[in-house]
């Protein structure tokens, strides 16, 4: 049989089994979610209820409310429509939305009742048994370091190099990187590649080669990890007038909400982020995208993990040692424009905490970033604005309040503007104490900067000065940069 595809067959069975198939309360679930005696019926919309719902009702009172993410994915929704999620319950999966509103009927996501914001996870549990001795790596068993390769385990070609072989274990247990895992309700640390595994970064995962190797440093190996087993637990694409408001998303191997080539997608008072490599990724590549709106909505991702004692200044692959399980809040790649990200709370993202990144042919262009609060003060580095590539430009950032981060912002591209800005408390990373403690790097990295302002901006306690740095030593030039009037202080 395909190994891969029974090992992955078998962690959702396990997952759906548990979950009332693929909805329903994950433990600690409250039961009957928020109080629902004072909802008004709205004729548009469906209703799901993870513990009382069942997938055979019509879905369209709370009363008669469906179950599961997988009756969801399972219709079509239609201009107008509402799929509101009972208060204070969880479910586990993806839920995908692939059908399009209309400007004046859009499509809705959301709650009813009264409680806590309802959760929609893409993180489960997966069992890892100890291997039967025989040396063949079979469905999410344990198998020693030493026994890859010859024959006995898996292929010679899944083996990387490793500092300690006889305290390395392996199992094949997903289908796509899962970024980040807890142990016993404990966020565990990755390490950067297969030979970081020590006592200080206990697991890795095979990136760079053909497989989905786990490795797990020690002989603590656990029974069982929580971690990434979906994209992302809401997943929009190639569709357009959307409405996302009142939830929470946690976890996402690619990000909490992961909006592709969709476009007229509003966003508002979601919490997103835990346990997710990306808060909210909208991607655009090989398309332009256009009016994407994020407001009001905590984007944490809750990474705290120490690893500051990783080796500095370490690069291989196209990776570096300091972006770890958690990367980016929210991030812009590709041609997306006329959109707005205001009033937002970013926390602790390992890379940025918003990064905008248009690389291809598209323009990343005419958007506007203004009112939000930007701080990574648990991690060793990151917390940055990035702005970078050729066709980056007119995109403004102001009345942002920027605090606690270990990286500089990168403010590149062409005809942007940063002003009105509060930034303060940047200090340097110890992966990267030469490159950072500047407040601001304008740098060609990609492509040739120019004509971007940076004035009317309030720098406090900045590690390094200057606090706004102009550096030729990218291989494009950087010219007619504006950087005065600033308060520094």
């Amino acid at each position: 049989k395909n190994l891969l595809s029974a090992l992955v067959l078998s962690a959702m069975v396990l997952l759906f089994s548990a979950c009332g198939g693929g909805g329903g309360s994950t433990p600690g679930n409250n039961g009957g979610g928020g109080n629902i005696d004072n909802v008004t019926v709205d004729p548009q919309a469906y209703y799901i209820d993870a513990v009382n719902g069942n997938d055979a009702n019509d879905g369209k009172t709370p009363q008669t409310a469906w179950k599961s993410l997988a009756k969801l994915n399972s219709i079509k929704i239609n201009a107008g429509n509402k799929l509101l999620f009972r208060t204070g319950q969880t479910w586990q999966g993806q839920l995908e939305i692939k059908d399009s509103g209309t400007a004046d009927n859009p499509i809705e996501i959301g709650s009813y009742g009264e409680g806590t914001k309802p959760v929609l996870t893409a993180a489960g549990v997966v069992q890892i048994r100890e291997n039967n001795n025989n040396n063949k790596l079979e469905d999410n068993e344990w198998i020693p370091y030493s026994a890859v390769g010859d024959g006995k385990g898996l292929s010679e070609k899944f083996k990387e190099p490793v500092s300690d072989p006889a305290n390395t274990w392996l199992a094949m247990i997903l289908d796509g990187n899962p970024h980040r895992i807890k142990v016993d309700g404990k966020e565990i640390v990755g390490a950067f590649d297969s030979t970081e595994l020590g006592p200080d970064f206990k697991w890795s995962y095979n990136r760079d080669k053909p497989g989905e190797v786990f490795y797990w440093y020690g002989n603590d190996k656990p029974s069982q990890i929580e971690t990434n087993l979906y994209t992302s637990p809401l997943y929009i694409h190639d569709c357009q007038h959307i409405k996302v408001q009142n939830i929470t998303l946690k976890g996402g191997y690619v990000a909490s909400l992961f909006a592709e080539n969709a476009s007229n997608v509003s966003v508002d008072s979601i919490e997103a982020g835990e346990m997710a490599k990306q808060g909210i990724y909208v991607k655009a590549v090989n398309s332009e995208v256009d009016n994407i709106h994020i407001s009001n909505s905590t984007i944490d991702s809750h990474y705290t993990v120490d690893y500051s004692m990783a080796q500095p200044n370490l690069a291989r692959n196209g990776r570096t040692t300091t972006t770890r399980g958690a990367p980016e809040g929210i991030i812009f790649l590709g041609g997306i424009s006329n959109s707005v990200i205001a009033g937002n709370f970013i926390k602790n993202w390992t890379h940025a905490n918003i990064n905008f990144s248009a690389d291809h042919a598209e323009v990343l262009a005419n958007n506007k970033v203004y009112a939000n609060r930007l701080s990574a003060p648990d991690i060793a580095y990151g917390g940055r604005i990035g702005v970078d590539g050729k066709n980056t430009h007119d995109n403004e950032f102001y009345d942002n309040n920027i605090t606690d981060i270990r990286a500089p912002i990168q403010f590149n591209g062409h005809d942007n503007s940063f002003h009105n800005n509060n930034v303060q408390n940047v200090y340097e990373s110890p992966l990267k104490p030469a490159e950072t403690g500047n407040a601001i790097i304008v740098q060609g990295y990609s492509s040739p900067v120019y004509n971007n302002t940076i004035i009317n901006n309030r720098f406090k306690n900045i590690a390094k000065s200057p606090a706004i740095l102009i550096s030729n030593l990218g291989q494009f030039p950087v010219t007619n940069i504006t950087t005065e009037p600033n308060t520094y202080e």
